[in-house]
């Protein structure tokens, strides 16, 4: 599959030999340019994760800090302390900001919080520093690493054709963790001297720091009528001085293509009080970087990041879970069935890239829903199955009662085989989707030349792959409900009731919503079984975002927040069900 992802640039590219020259150095930087900007969100990653625990390797050798783990109580306590303190530092940061929404946060964050606290803390154990080796080249991890590393690679070639790349780089440093980017500043500026006219006034230098470059607005209000210059004497004026009267309020947004009011070199910032009392001056900034679309893709390298740690806090902190789900992922990555669903995808994504819809100007939205239902689908297949294999047939085939009686609870069992399924469910949507990003960065063109249109800016391209992103994420979590309910029912029957059973239920959740919809205003029977089975079946709507899709509406980032709290509350239902089924089962 990798050698198949390597020569993917020639397979997209076997059109363009028949563009003149001309039309190739036009349309292939439109192409090339998102793909670049997701390799620099990689590689930011990559290197935060390299810097952050190459710092906990070195402390490791103190060994206070390096054999805090050694203990597994003492390891579990100190990072769900020090996870606490994360969690309630990210809250404090970032719940406020979101508003209406912001309970919607606070067990997203949480979880961030304790798998930083578990990652910081047996990041920093001896043995970590000693096993980095192998966790880089263990199960799906050099699946992964494969599959990033062929996008950096694909992006940093194109940076060939990528109009001013280091950009890209500067406008990282200037993304806005934390807020907005607004910066409010409040000058005091002397009153005029009362022995010399408004005009005479002394123009006074004040010490700013800004960027005009990266400003979205900039609004200035004073209580006294004021004048902005660049310099402090009239002769040395490089344009005519700006006036602003006092409560006036004046606002400049770059959107506008509007003359800024302040200087472009912040040292040559002066401000003429025009009246005797002292001025206040209020100077409120909204900075973005220069290329906007870099927060997105500082997104995906905080996302990197945050998967580097879990790997550490899940390996590390649960090894025995970690043993049984590595064990699982490699068993079922290695059936043929695993290799034909991924092939199907791949060959699915490319087909749907090229297939003409017919839906006059709506193919990229038809390109787009046809194949993340397509990942969907394949991918639940694949769990169902390998519930069926990894947990059904091993009980059956009483392989489960040798895993047990080692040091192995049911519970571990049950952790670990779902986890391994989650995996290969992962794996599969990373390669199918990395094929599908690199082909929606493409569409736009396609369809373009296709319909003898002008090419479209690389910014277009950009925005459909990461108005993409949130729905696999979306999709995901929908295969991890239904790979929870194949689980739990694995424990009790075989392979083909299992399947059977998961495709009903997926079918009814699903139709949760229109079923509630429907009860309401008929007798309490109805509205009983339809409240009854809202509440058995997990209500799959949340996650189906279809029509988002069909209006193009993109899926913001906090709905993904709101269905990452179902998914935990179900999974954790799921998961109490499953040992209750397990916990009696005659495994001899």
């Amino acid at each position: 599959m990798l050698p198949a992802l390597a020569s993917l640039p020639s397979t997209l590219s076997l059109d363009l030999p028949s563009l003149p020259l001309g039309q190739i150095t036009e349309w292939l930087p439109v192409w090339v340019t998102p793909i670049y900007a997701i390799a620099v969100g990689l590689l930011l990653g990559a290197a935060a994760s390299v810097v952050v625990y190459g710092v906990l390797a070195l402390l490791s050798f103190l060994p206070p800090l390096g054999r805090i783990a050694d203990s597994p109580r003492r390891g579990n306590i100190l990072s769900l302390i020090l996870g606490a303190v994360f969690a309630a530092g990210l809250c404090y940061l970032y719940v406020p900001l979101a508003d209406t929404y912001s309970q919607t946060l606070i067990l997203p964050l949480v979880a961030i919080g304790l798998v930083l606290g578990y990652a910081v803390i047996y990041g920093m154990w001896h043995r970590t520093r000693k096993e980095w080796g192998e966790m880089l080249t263990e199960g799906i991890v050099p699946y992964l690493l494969s599959i990033a590393g062929i996008f950096v690679l694909l992006g940093l070639a194109g940076s060939y054709f990528v109009a001013e790349p280091m950009t890209f780089v500067r406008s990282a440093a200037q993304v806005n963790l934390v807020g907005d980017g607004t910066r409010r500043l409040e000058l005091t500026i002397p009153g005029a001297d009362p022995s010399v006219g408004p005009d005479e006034a002394i123009f006074h230098p004040q010490q700013v720091d800004y960027d005009l470059a990266s400003l979205s607005e900039l609004t200035i209000e004073t209580d006294k009528t004021v004048m902005i210059a660049d310099a402090a004497e009239v002769q040395d004026f490089s344009r005519a001085p700006t006036r602003i009267d006092a409560g006036e309020r004046l606002t400049f947004r770059y959107e506008d293509r509007d003359v800024p009011p302040l200087p472009g070199d912040p040292s040559l910032l002066h401000i003429q009080n025009r009246e005797l009392d002292p001025a206040t001056v209020v100077i409120t900034t909204t900075s973005v970087p220069n290329i906007p679309q870099i927060s997105q893709a500082v997104g995906i390298g905080i996302f990197v990041f945050l998967c580097v740690s879990g790997l550490v806090a899940f390996r590390q902190a649960a090894p025995r879970v970690w043993a049984l789900a590595l064990s699982t992922a490699k068993n079922e990555m290695a059936q043929t069935l695993y290799l034909i669903l991924v092939a199907m995808g791949v060959i699915g994504v490319i087909i749907f890239s090229i297939y003409p819809f017919n839906t006059l100007g709506d193919d990229i939205r038809m390109f787009k829903d046809s194949s993340v239902t397509l990942i969907m689908v394949l991918a639940m297949v694949q769990a169902v199955w390998s519930a069926g294999t990894a947990v059904s047939e091993e009980i059956e085939g009483r392989t489960a009662l040798t895993v047990l009686s080692k040091p192995v609870s049911r519970r571990s069992f049950l952790l670990g085989k779902y986890a391994g399924i989650v995996m290969t469910v992962a794996v599969m949507f990373v390669i199918i989707g990395a094929f599908l990003l690199v082909l929606m960065a493409y569409k736009p063109l396609y369809d373009a030349r296709e319909t003898s249109q002008a090419a479209p800016v690389w910014q277009v391209g950009f925005e459909e792959i990461m108005s993409t992103v949130p729905v696999l994420g979306l999709y995901f979590m929908q295969t991890m409900i239904i790979a929870a309910i194949a689980v739990a029912l694995a424990t009790r029957l075989p392979l083909l009731a299992n399947l059977i059973l998961c495709f009903v239920i997926y079918v009814i959740g699903n139709l949760t919503s229109p079923l509630v919809a429907s009860a309401e205003g008929n007798n309490e029977l109805v509205a009983f079984f339809g409240n009854l089975i809202a509440v058995v079946v997990p209500n799959l709507n949340v996650f189906n975002v279809q029509s988002a899709l069909d209006s193009g509406n993109q899926v913001p980032w906090i709905y993904l927040a709101g269905a990452f709290n179902y998914l935990v509350c179900f999974a954790v239902a799921i998961w109490m069900l499953a040992m209750i089924l397990f916990e009696d089962r005659d495994l001899a």
